[in-house]
């Protein structure tokens, strides 16, 4: 079993190189919890300004992020939506065990969305989530993951084959 405070902290640092990064054009590509991974890739265009749901908090640096509530903006750059996300699960990957939900990795082929890689139980899942092109902002999406599998609600955002739970107009 893998140690849970552990994966909270990876999350928590992996959120932070995301917004570090995202700042100068790089994007998270892969983040895998066993072994402890990340991947970024350098974006094709000019850096993206961040966009906060309140407006900009008094500070901004890592430890701020901390302090102050920093959500992104429905129209915020897609990286400072996967920091919102990496950041919001390191939150909820203790609560979700307690319902043997584990949080393995997320995958970002393309800018605009993500899959959060997902075990119920024994059964593997990817959730589609996205990043870019919002309209509602990312609200706890790991609590909405959380109480989705615990619920069963999941079943019913599958796609056909099955192979894919897709939120990106959910979440």
């Amino acid at each position: 079993m893998a140690d849970l405070d552990l994966d909270s902290k990876f999350l928590t640092h992996a959120s932070e190189a995301a917004f570090d990064l995202g700042c100068d054009s790089f994007r998270v590509t892969t983040l895998k919890l066993e072994p402890r991974t990340i991947e970024f890739t350098q974006g094709s265009g000019p850096p993206e300004a961040p966009l906060y749901v309140e407006g900009e908090p008094p500070a901004t640096d890592r430890e701020a992020r901390r302090t102050y509530d920093w959500q992104p903006a429905a129209d915020a750059p897609a990286w400072m939506h996967m920091a919102w996300l990496l950041d919001d699960l390191a939150s909820w990957v203790g609560p979700m065990a307690d319902d043997r939900i584990t949080i393995v990795g997320i995958e970002a082929p393309e800018p605009d969305w993500c899959d959060v890689l997902v075990l119920d139980g024994d059964s593997s899942y990817r959730v589609r989530i996205s990043l870019a092109n919002r309209r509602e902002i990312l609200d706890f999406p790991g609590m909405y993951l959380r109480d989705m599998f615990a619920e069963g609600r999941y079943r019913k955002y599958l796609t056909q084959d099955s192979s894919l739970i897709d939120l990106r107009d959910i979440l």
